[in-house]
This record gives structure tokens, C-alpha cells and sequence, in this order.
């Protein structure tokens, strides 16, 4: 229990700073070594794509233990699991849950059904759900958004299709960001990252460092006058990859 409250604590502080300053401390990289070098951009699956939007961003960062389920079209003789036993999973969770839901069915199906909705979620609400992430479709957005849940989703549509759940906290990969039961997932305007949890810790600490250098750079870029103090700031925070090249064009 006292780890519990520790990570929770940890979570909450996560929520303070944007999902890309998170993502920063999550990637490899030798320029910054307080980075927690989990992932290299675009070859591994740690973040969502472009294609999902958060749907309230006036909610600010939010973060928590992803629960996951897997739905799809129903086939015939297979006895899926339930929504009681979902509901079952958010409430077992460490709290807050962020629900990661695959829809797994062809395009055009996956953004035409929607697969949660208002009642539904408002019982995952009341039971420590407090995002979700998914690259299908869903209705009665203005209802989830009226109960504080943060949507990251690709639309939402008026009507609803007959889908079972072929999982649930399994591993799925939901607009190109693979999840695990229990990952913590953290999502802004910006998009969603996942981290295992035993890394939260490190990741919190770089964030805490990385957000006052950068103020400190972008002190220095509203002080700088000439064309040489902005590239002095440039080089110094990284961007310039090539500075002899530079200096001799």
C-alpha cells in the first residue's frame, strides 16, 4: 500500500508537465544523461501517432495505470469476457486508471461503431477511470467530457454496433503506442506516451530538471540581440548537430 501511494504521488506530479517534456525523458539519447533512454523515436512503441486528438485539453496533462481491453466484431461460438469484469479490473487497479481500449476491426468499422459511451463510463468514473485512450470511435462525448474523463480518441459518432471484448488486461497497441495492464500512460494535446512504472521516478526527475533549463534558454533567446546570441542559444541546447559546418557557410 505504501508503494501505492508512493507511485500515485509520483503520477500526480507527472501531471504537471506537457506529455512531450515526458516523452524527452523517456527517449536514448547522449545529449541529456538524466534521460531515462527507454525508447528511440519512431522505431520503437512507446507513443501514439498523429492520428488520435485529445478532446479536452483545458483539462491540462493527465496521467495513470493503464487498464486494457481488446474489442472486436462478435464470432460465433466464442464467449468473451464481459463489461462487469472490466468494471471489475478499474476498481482492482491502482487509481487514477487510464482505460486503453484496440478496437480491433477494419477502418472503416473501427471509426463507425462506437464501442463506450456516457452510462458506461460514467461507471468506470465512479470507479477510478479517469481517461481514455483509443483508436476507435465512441458517443456521448459531451456526457464523458461533462464527467471530467479525458477523451484521446479519433471522433465520435451518434450511433453504436454489436462488438465483444476479445481481452482485457492484455498488451495492446493503440495508434501505434503498445500497452500493457499496469503501464503508467501519460497524454496532453501533444499525445500519449507510455512508461513502465519502476521507471516514473526517473522520469519525474528529468522532467523537473529539463523544464528549468528550458526556461532558462527561453530567458536567454528574449535577452539575445543579434544573430550570433540566438545561435549561441541554439548550439547550447542541442539543435545544432553540425557546428563547424555552420560557422563556415
Amino acid at each position: 500500500m505504501e508503494q501505492i501511494q508512493k507511485e500515485t504521488a509520483i503520477i500526480r506530479e507527472l501531471e504537471k508537465y506537457s506529455t512531450s517534456t515526458i516523452a524527452i525523458c523517456m527517449q536514448r539519447g547522449k545529449d541529456y544523461q538524466k534521460r531515462a533512454q527507454l525508447f528511440d523515436s519512431r522505431k520503437d512503441k512507446w507513443y501514439t501517432d498523429a492520428s488520435l486528438r485529445v478532446q479536452s485539453p483545458e483539462f491540462g496533462p493527465r496521467a495513470g495505470y493503464a487498464v486494457t481491453m481488446r474489442v472486436g466484431l462478435p464470432v460465433e461460438g466464442y464467449v468473451p469476457p464481459t463489461r462487469a469484469e472490466l468494471l471489475k479490473l478499474i476498481d482492482a487497479s491502482p487509481k487514477p486508471v487510464v482505460l486503453v481500449m484496440q478496437v480491433d476491426e477494419p477502418e472503416a468499422m473501427r471509426l463507425s461503431d462506437s464501442n463506450f459511451g456516457g452510462q458506461f463510463g460514467y461507471l468506470c468514473k465512479q470507479l477510478g477511470m479517469e481517461s481514455l485512450v483509443s483508436d476507435g470511435a465512441i458517443r456521448d462525448i459531451k456526457e464523458l467530457q461533462d464527467f471530467g474523463i479525458q477523451l484521446m480518441i479519433p471522433g465520435s459518432i451518434a450511433a453504436t454496433a454489436p462488438s465483444v471484448i476479445y481481452e482485457l488486461n492484455g498488451t495492446v497497441n493503440v495508434a501505434g503506442m503498445e500497452v500493457s495492464a499496469g503501464d503508467i500512460v501519460h497524454m496532453d494535446l501533444d499525445g500519449a506516451v507510455k512508461m513502465p512504472r519502476e521507471a516514473a521516478e526517473q522520469v519525474l526527475a528529468c522532467a523537473k530538471v529539463l523544464e528549468e533549463e528550458e526556461k532558462a534558454s527561453y530567458e536567454r533567446i528574449d535577452k539575445a540581440q543579434t544573430l550570433d546570441d540566438y545561435l549561441q542559444v541554439f548550439y547550447d541546447m542541442g539543435y545544432g548537430l553540425n557546428k563547424k559546418k555552420d560557422d563556415e557557410q
